[in-house]
């Protein structure tokens, strides 16, 4: 899911980069050494992420930010992702309910 930057605090790419960092750029799932800084693409699998265990982006407490791996981050996300996209689908469902003139 891309990210929504509005519900971010303003100085998150700075604690994303931090917790990042204190990983010393290893997944703190898989154990995968991730590219740092500087060092050149070659994959989207070694790019690492900041997720947010609670799925509150506002919440950016250390115990709730870890440093995973872009592939154990999406693993990480699936199922709220699945559950996000069922409840905007039955709001759809209900706004088009709504304006069905039958």
């Amino acid at each position: 899911m891309p990210m929504n930057r509005a519900l971010y605090p303003k100085n998150w790419n700075e604690i994303a980069f931090s917790v990042k960092d204190n990983a010393g750029w290893i997944c703190e799932n898989c154990g995968k050494q991730c590219r740092k800084p500087g060092e050149p693409f070659d994959t989207h699998k070694r790019t690492l992420t900041t997720s947010h265990l609670d799925h509150n982006p506002q919440n950016c407490n250390k115990d709730n930010l870890k440093a995973y791996c872009a592939p154990c981050h999406l693993r990480y996300d699936a199922q709220h992702h699945a559950e996000t996209r069922k409840k905007k689908k039955m709001t759809y469902k209900k706004v088009e309910d709504t304006n069905d003139p039958q």
